[in-house]
């Protein structure tokens, strides 16, 4: 075997690897991904895909830029190790407050210490506030392969599908617009619904359906005169035909030219 199939094999294992989170951790409408670009987003689910079934604690990750790019389908080159600079600094001054299973109230930054070596290799150390809802997890989480999070470069797709995939086992999720817009960060975008479901629900949807291992359709209830609520239908892919669609899809996503 040559080294760029070597290559290859390490690049479909490492899209493959498992991102394990505490549901609380990808509801929570004060955490979820707020205000995060898509990049920061990119680089949150890799570092959590790194961590391993049997840790016991958060070890320090080993980020091989290069690597990442490859991962990722990123340029190569220092205007992109330039922007993942920027997005590691902005993941580490970024705090928000999230809720324990014991209710209580935890302030914290996704990352903790970011150092990048001369060789283009960064050790990063995610926050220890972090453990409980990423660590030895046996109940209430969600797990995907990673390469359904590299595929979505929408804004919104990545937490709309987390979301949904966190209640694939209730097959629905019914939610109300105003937690919505919150946990999407669109508070004060799109005040007309129209424009709310276009440029947020229906292009999300648009790459979750086509990129992910879940469908999803959705409705909208009413109070009076006003959309008051959502409901989500969630449905997992099956059957070889979805299986291969889905894979093509994939490959094909993330073998375009690089961006």
């Amino acid at each position: 075997m040559d080294k760029e199939q070597q290559k290859k094999i390490q690049i479909a294992q490492s899209r493959n690897n498992l991102v394990v989170q505490s549901n609380a951790l990808i509801r929570d409408v004060r955490t979820i991904r707020y205000g995060l670009t898509v990049q920061q987003q990119r680089i949150v689910v890799y570092l959590i895909s790194k961590i391993c079934k049997e840790d016991k604690e958060l070890k320090k990750v080993k980020l091989n830029l290069s690597e990442y790019c490859d991962v990722c389908n990123l340029q190569k080159n220092g205007a992109e190790y330039e922007r993942i600079r920027e997005s590691l600094k902005g993941l580490r001054d970024k705090s928000y407050w999230i809720t324990d299973e014991e209710g209580n109230e935890i302030l914290f930054a996704w990352l903790d210490t970011v150092k990048i070596l001369k060789n283009k290799t960064v050790e990063v150390v995610i926050s220890e506030a972090l453990r409980p809802f990423l660590i030895d997890l046996s109940k209430s989480f969600t797990a995907y392969e990673l390469v359904n999070a590299l595929c979505l470069r929408q804004k919104y797709s990545l937490r709309l599908y987390e979301c949904c995939k966190s209640y694939l086992w209730l097959g629905k999720w019914e939610v109300s617009v105003s937690e919505f817009r919150e946990m999407m960060h669109t508070k004060d975008k799109y005040p007309l619904f129209k424009e709310f479901k276009r440029n947020v629900i229906d292009v999300s949807l648009n790459e979750i359906n086509k990129f992910t291992d879940i469908q999803v359709s959705y409705e909208t209830q009413r109070k009076g005169r006003y959309i008051d609520s959502i409901i989500f239908y969630i449905k997992e892919k099956q059957g070889v035909q979805m299986t291969l669609d889905l894979l093509l899809n994939q490959e094909e996503r993330l073998s375009i030219s690089k961006r």
